[in-house]
């Protein structure tokens, strides 16, 4: 078994789920695949479930729940004064930081950036600055930032999510099973550990 970490910068549960679900692979030796997608472009496509085009109600809900679980993890949360803010050039160094090993440490500094320290996520010179800090070179994200061909592949990886039932993120996927939301990587943890034991 290995996973696949489905995600989009634009959702605060991807910044919690990006925070364990390393440490959930590393806990039961599996590969984790970083893989960003478009999370607007996904949702138009297959007329899925916008959170904050929900009931006031609902949306109040979905702010009153982010801040419970950020709690409850110790995450620093505050939203962006801007938000949302456009994705496409974070999504594409992500991609890179995937490429070179790296997708753990550059995304969830991105995440944090992004989620408590009111950070703009479209500036080339922070993505490069925080590419340096995780061990990328810097020119080289601003290039994939901008690049097309990144955009290409962006593009590839929503599709490719499509197709294998992905309706939101953070999903986990094990490549027979689909876990969707920080709340369910507790569900997958239980999963894995059975597989496991049924392997032994």
């Amino acid at each position: 078994m290995s996973l696949s970490f489905w995600f989009d910068v634009h959702s605060p549960w991807v910044y919690l789920a990006a925070h364990r679900v390393g440490d959930l692979a590393r806990k039961h030796g599996l590969d984790l695949r970083w893989r960003p997608l478009h999370l607007p472009r996904l949702l138009d496509e297959i007329g899925g479930v916008k959170p904050l085009e929900a009931t006031p109600a609902r949306v109040a809900w979905f702010r009153q729940d982010i801040e419970d679980w950020a709690d409850v993890h110790g995450l620093p949360l505050k939203t962006h004064p801007g938000y949302p803010l456009r994705n496409s050039r974070a999504l594409r160094a992500c991609l890179l930081a995937a490429d070179e090993g790296r997708a753990e440490a550059f995304v969830t500094r991105l995440l944090k950036g992004y989620w408590a320290e009111g950070a703009d996520i479209t500036d080339l010179d922070q993505l490069a600055r925080w590419g340096e800090a995780a061990g990328l070179d810097p020119q080289a994200v601003r290039t994939a930032a901008t690049s097309e061909a990144f955009k290409a592949r962006i593009a590839a990886n929503t599709q490719e999510a499509i197709a294998r039932g992905v309706f939101g993120v953070p999903t986990v996927d094990t490549g027979t099973k689909l876990y969707f939301g920080n709340d369910r990587l507790d569900l997958l943890d239980m999963h894995i550990s059975k597989a496991k034991a049924a392997l032994a």
